[in-house]
């Protein structure tokens, strides 16, 4: 959308509000046939214009599946159709910088949100930053895994102020609605791979992720 598209302005419950893909980078989105599951706990907070959002879930397969899933930055707009675009613009041992663009509607609203993600890459956490500052004020967060009992726990976590305006109600419902899809396709995608049967050839995928499904 352009500079003249549609704005909201302060609803009487809240000011500046983040939009629904405030779940972006993670993120994730899968069209796998696996049964969808529901996160164990999901969260919003706002104080003065800023969310945090956290998000706690769990997967049969190992962290080794997930972790993989969640790096194969390049494939993100396969299994999550409202990322257009993602971008690997830098990368080294450890670290990485994609830039991603989104998509988020829900009735006549519509926007585009744009980051510049900076992510540290740990063997149980991805720690990433937005540093262009376009469509957020303020942009951070981290995926933390944990393996127990042969399972793997996930937390998500993002604290973000948008640099727009969206009435209060819609970005609960925005928020929560897109949350909540973002970690059932999520978990779909980590147990697609974590089958020998999975849809995806390793040629398609980053080789972290190929050498995560061999």
């Amino acid at each position: 959308m352009t500079s003249k598209q549609l704005r909201f302005r302060e609803s009487a419950n809240g000011g500046r509000r983040l939009t629904a893909a405030a779940a972006l980078f993670v993120l994730l989105q899968a069209s796998g046939a696996v049964a969808e599951q529901r996160p164990a706990s999901l969260s919003v907070r706002e104080e003065k214009g800023v969310y945090t959002v956290v998000a706690r879930f769990v997967v049969d397969q190992p962290p080794s599946v997930a972790l993989a899933v969640l790096t194969d930055y390049e494939q993100i707009p396969r299994f999550m159709p409202d990322v257009r675009s993602s971008i690997v613009r830098e990368r080294a041992t450890g670290r990485a910088v994609v830039e991603q663009e989104a998509v988020s509607a829900f009735m006549m609203f519509s926007k585009r949100v744009h980051l510049v993600l900076e992510i540290v890459e740990q063997p149980d956490a991805l720690i990433f930053r937005d540093r262009c500052a376009r469509s957020f004020v303020r942009y951070e967060g981290a995926w933390r895994l944990a393996h127990h009992d042969g399972q793997t726990a996930i937390t998500y976590e993002l604290t973000a102020e948008p640099s727009f305006d969206v009435p209060g109600w819609m970005l609960k419902r925005l928020l929560r609605r897109d949350s909540t899809q973002m970690i059932e396709r999520l978990q779909r995608e980590i147990a697609a791979r974590g089958t020998p049967n999975t849809s995806l050839e390793p040629s398609l995928m980053s080789p972290r992720a190929a050498q995560a499904v061999r």
